[in-house]
C-alpha cells in the first residue's frame, strides 16, 4: 500500500520524529541517576522491564493527571515504541495532540514538546486497521478551515481504499454519500459530475451491504455463523474503550501456555479462513485490502508470536507485495528480536536482494558490498540478543551455586567442571551420623536439610540442562551465519566470520565441525578441515559426541594413521565407560579394514577396558552394523542379539506387516490337522497329553473367518480340568463315536407381510420330478 498518495495537506513529520527520538534519549540518560519523582522511578523500571503492562498503565495515568503535554508525550510516545498501532494509545494521544492545537484558535504549546495532529496521522494511518482512527481522521479533516470539498473527498477515498471492506466501515459509506447530496452545485456540468460521483459510491457500498439478491450476499449469510465463532474465540472485535484513564489492552509476551497455544491455533484456522476468500469476493483489490487489514489486526493482537508474523509475511510476499512483506518482518523483529524463525526469514529475503541487485545491468560493485556487509549485520545482531539473554542466565544459574557452562577465556573443557568445595565434615559430627543410620534414628532437621539439598541440585541440572541447549541454538545461528558468508564471501568469508565466532565464550562443539566441513567443500585435498577438527579438539577433548564426528571424518578419508593416532591419544585420557561409543566405531572400523589377528587383539584389549561386559556381547559387538551411524529404528543390524541372546528384533512401523501371522506351535496329542481340506486351524496352545482328543465330527466343521485366523490366538485364562485317569484310559481304548444321522433341512417360517402387500397364497406349491428329496449333507 506504499503507492497510495496521502492528502496534501499532511506533513511528513521527519524532524518532528527525529526530535522525538533525540527527546527520548535524553530521558534514557536521566534515569542513569536516581530517580527524583514517581515519573522517573516508572520509567527506570520500565527500561528494565519493558513489558510490565501494569507499570505502562501507571506511566500513562500519571501523565493524565499531571495534565502537562511534555509528560503526556514522554509516557505515550514511549509506549507506541514498544506497543506500535495500539489504537486506544494512539486515539488517546492524538487527542491530547487535538487540544494542543486547536483548530482556528492559538495553539497552547510549541512544536517541540508534543507532535501535531498532521505528524501523527501520517505516522499512522497506513498502517492501522482500526475504522476508529480513520474516522477521527476524517473528522479533523472536515473540522479544519483549510480543507476545501475536493480535498475532504480525497479523504474520504482514502479512507475507503483502506478500511472501506471493514464491517464497521458502514459509518463512513454513510456521511461520504450524505456529504456528496450536500455538495453545491452552480451548473448543470456539476450537477452531472455530482450525479455520477454518488452513483459510483453508491455502486461500491452495494457490493459491501446493500446486495440483498447477489450469490455473494447469500453466500455471506452462510457464512457469518462460522465468521462469528472465528472473531469469538480470538477475542478480535471486543469493543475497546477510549475514554480516558481506561485500561489499556497490551499483549503480554508468552509462556507457551496451553491457553496460549489453543489461541495462536485459533488464529492460524482464522487466517486460513480469511485466505479463502469465504465471502466470495471478486474484486482482487478488495480481497488483498480485506486480508491485509487482518494480518494488520493479528500482528498487533499477537505481537509477541512469531508465526502470526511469518504468516503475515508469506502471504504479501504471494501477492507481490515485498515492501509489505519487508516491513511484517522488520517490525516483527523489533517485537520478537531473538526468534529463530524470523531472523532466518529476513536473513533470506535480504540475500535473495543481493541477488536480485547482482543480476541487474551495471551494477555498483561498492553497493553489492554494502549489502552483504548488511546481511552480516544481521546475524551479528541476532548473537549479540541470544547472548544477552545466556549472561543473564548464566548469572543466575552462578548465583544459585551451579558450575559456570560457558567457555571462559584461557579456561579449556580437559580442565573439568568446577566444583564447588564441600562442606567439611567434623569428627564428631561423622560418628553420630553413623549411629544414627546403625540405629535406624532419623533427625527430622537432618533430613529436612538433605530434601534441600537434592533439590538445589536437581534445580541446578536443571538451569545447566536449559543453558547447554540454549547455547547449542547459538551455535546453530553461527552455523547459518558461516554458511552465509561462504555463500556471498566463499573461502575468505567463512574464515573471517569462524575466526570471530571461535573467540567466544559460548562457542560449542558443532561450530567447529561445521567449519570444518565447509572448508572441506572448498578445498577436498587440503588439510585445513582437519586442522580445525584438532583446533576444536582443545576445547572438547571430553566431548564424546565431537571425538566420534572427528573419528568419522578421519575414517571417510581413508586417513588411517591419523584415525589410529586420535584413538589411542582419546581412550587414554578418558574414562573406558565414557569412551565405550569410541571404541565401538573403532572396532566397527577395523572389522573393514583389518585381519583376523588383529581384531582378535582387538577383542581382546575391549575385553580388558570393560571386564563386566559378557565375551558373547563382545563378540556380537564385532558383527554390528550401522551401530553408531544410525539414530532411528533399526538402530543397526545385529542378527546375534536378535536370534540367539533373546533381544527383541526393532523393526519400524513402514517396514513390519500389520497383521503378522502367528506362529503354530505343533501338538503333540495328535497329527497337525489337514489345513488344504478346509479344516480346523489348531491355536498355538498345547493341551495336556491326558485330555482327550477333540470329537471328529467337528473334523469337517468350516474355518473360521480370515480375520479370526490372522489374530494372534491366546491359551485360555484358566487351565483345563484334568479327568482321571481312569476315565482317561477307557475313553482312549474307545472307538470314536459315528456321526450323527443327516437330519431334515427345516422349512423357514413365511415372512411377515409388509403392509400394502398383496395376500400372499399359502397353498404348497408342487414339488418338480427331478428335485431332490433328500436333504444335503451338513457341511
Amino acid at each position: 500500500m506504499a503507492d497510495i498518495e496521502q492528502p496534501a495537506f499532511l506533513a511528513t513529520g521527519e524532524s518532528l520524529q527525529h526530535q522525538d527520538a533525540s527527546q527520548t534519549t535524553d530521558i534514557v540518560d536521566e534515569n542513569e541517576m536516581a530517580p527524583a519523582n514517581p515519573f522517573e522511578a516508572l520509567q527506570a523500571r520500565l527500561q528494565d522491564h519493558p513489558h510490565d503492562v501494569i507499570a505502562w498503565q501507571d506511566l500513562v495515568n500519571f501523565a493524565e493527571d499531571s495534565g502537562d503535554f511534555k509528560l503526556i508525550n514522554e509516557a505515550y510516545s514511549s509506549l507506541l515504541k514498544v506497543y506500535p498501532n495500539t489504537i486506544q494509545a494512539q486515539i488517546a494521544y492524538m487527542r491530547h495532540s487535538q487540544r494542543a492545537y486547536p483548530i482556528g484558535k492559538p495553539k497552547l504549546v510549541d512544536q517541540d514538546v508534543i507532535p501535531t495532529p498532521q505528524t501523527l496521522f501520517s505516522q499512522w494511518l497506513k498502517q492501522s486497521p482500526d475504522v476508529e482512527l480513520w474516522k477521527l481522521y476524517l473528522e479533523y479533516v472536515r473540522s479544519s478551515q483549510a480543507s476545501s470539498r475536493d480535498v475532504v473527498k480525497k479523504a474520504y477515498e482514502f479512507a475507503l481504499r483502506f478500511v472501506g471492506q471493514e464491517r464497521e466501515a458502514g459509518d463512513i459509506w454513510k456521511d461520504y454519500i450524505e456529504y456528496i447530496k450536500d455538495d453545491p452545485t452552480s451548473n448543470e456540468r456539476e450537477s452531472q459530475e455530482k450525479m455520477d460521483l454518488l452513483r459510483s459510491v453508491y455502486r461500491r457500498a452495494a457490493k459491501k451491504f446493500l446486495a440483498d439478491v447477489s450469490p455473494d450476499y447469500m453466500t455471506a449469510r452462510m457464512k457469518k455463523t462460522e465468521l462469528a465463532e472465528h472473531h469469538k474465540r480470538i477475542g478480535l472485535f471486543h469493543p475497546p474503550v477510549y475514554d480516558q484513564k481506561a485500561p489499556i489492552e497490551l499483549p503480554i509476551p508468552p509462556v507457551l501456555r496451553s491457553e496460549e497455544r489453543a489461541l495462536l491455533a485459533n488464529w492460524r484456522k482464522y487466517l486460513e479462513f480469511e485466505e479463502s476468500n469465504p465471502l466470495g469476493i471478486e474484486e482482487k483489490s478488495m480481497l488483498a485490502a480485506r486480508i491485509m487489514a487482518v494480518y494488520r489486526k493479528g500482528v498487533i493482537k499477537m505481537r509477541f508470536y512469531p508465526e502470526i508474523w511469518y504468516l503475515a509475511y508469506l502471504w504479501a510476499q504471494s501477492m507481490g507485495k515485498g515492501d509489505d512483506a519487508h516491513t511484517f518482518l522488520k517490525n516483527g523483529l523489533d517485537a520478537n528480536s531473538t526468534s529463530f524463525l524470523l531472523n532466518f526469514a529476513y536473513s533470506e529475503l535480504h540475500e535473495q536482494s543481493i541477488l536480485n541487485l547482482q543480476a541487474t545491468a551495471n551494477a555498483d560493485p561498492k553497493k553489492i558490498e554494502e549489502k552483504k556487509a548488511e546481511g552480516h549485520e544481521i546475524y551479528k545482531k541476532f548473537v549479540a540478543n541470544l547472548k544477552i539473554e545466556l549472561d543473564r542466565l548464566e548469572e543466575l544459574h552462578i548465583a544459585e551455586g551451579g558450575n559456570p557452562v560457558s567457555q571462559q577465556s584461557g579456561q579449556t573443557q580437559n580442565q573439568g567442571p568446577m566444583v564447588p568445595a564441600q562442606n567439611v565434615i567434623e569428627l564428631e559430627d561423622d560418628i553420630t551420623q553413623k549411629e544414627n543410620e546403625f540405629y535406624g534414628i532419623v533427625d527430622p532437621a537432618a533430613a529436612e536439610a538433605k530434601e534441600r539439598e537434592l533439590e538445589r541440585e536437581r534445580e541446578n541440572e536443571r538451569r545447566e540442562a536449559i543453558l547447554v541447549a540454549k547455547r547449542v541454538e547459538l551455535g546453530q545461528v553461527n552455523i547459518a551465519w558461516m554458511r552465509y558468508a561462504k555463500r556471498v564471501g566463499q573461502s575468505a568469508g567463512l574464515r573471517n566470520v569462524f575466526k570471530e565466532i571461535r573467540a567466544d565464550k559460548w562457542v560449542c562443539w558443532q561450530v567447529f565441525e561445521s567449519a570444518a566441513l565447509l572448508e572441506h567443500q572448498i578445498s577436498p585435498t587440503a588439510d585445513v578441515a582437519a586442522k580445525i577438527f584438532e583446533l576444536g579438539l582443545r576445547f572438547f577433548s571430553s566431548d564424546v559426541d565431537y571425538v566420534v564426528r572427528y573419528l568419522n571424518f578421519l575414517i571417510n578419508k581413508c586417513d588411517e594413521a591419523n584415525a589410529r593416532a586420535l584413538f589411542e591419544r582419546i581412550v587414554v585420557s578418558m574414562e573406558a565407560e565414557k569412551a565405550r561409543p569410541i571404541w565401538q566405531r573403532w572396532l566397527s572400523y577395523q572389522m573393514s579394514i583389518a585381519d583376523l589377528p588383529t581384531l582378535q587383539k582387538l577383542d581382546k584389549r575391549i575385553a580388558d577396558t570393560y571386564p563386566k561386559d559378557r565375551a558373547m556381547k563382545l563378540f556380537a559387538q564385532r558383527y554390528l552394523y550401522l551401530g553408531i551411524e544410525v539414530v532411528a529404528p533399526p538402530s543397526g543390524i545385529d542378527a546375534i542379539a536378535s536370534h540367539d541372546l533373546q533381544t527383541p528384533l526393532k523393526i519400524p512401523s513402514v517396514v513390519a506387516p500389520p497383521h503378522p501371522t502367528p506362529v503354530q506351535a505343533p501338538l503333540t496329542s495328535q497329527q497337525p490337522p489337514n489345513v488344504s481340506n478346509g479344516s480346523h486351524v489348531y491355536p498355538s496352545y498345547n493341551p495336556p497329553p491326558t485330555i482327550a482328543p477333540s470329537n471328529p465330527a467337528f473334523a469337517n466343521a468350516r474355518p473360521p473367518p480370515a480375520a479370526r485366523m490372522a489374530s494372534p490366538l491366546q491359551p485360555p485364562k484358566r487351565p483345563l480340568p484334568e479327568p482321571d485317569a481312569l476315565s482317561s484310559q477307557k475313553r482312549a481304548r474307545r472307538s470314536p463315536p459315528p456321526p450323527p444321522p443327516p437330519q431334515r433341512r427345516q422349512q423357514p417360517p413365511p415372512p411377515s407381510r409388509r403392509w400394502g402387500s398383496p395376500q400372499r397364497d399359502d397353498r404348497r406349491r408342487g414339488r418338480s420330478p427331478d428335485r431332490n428329496m433328500s436333504p444335503p449333507a451338513l457341511a
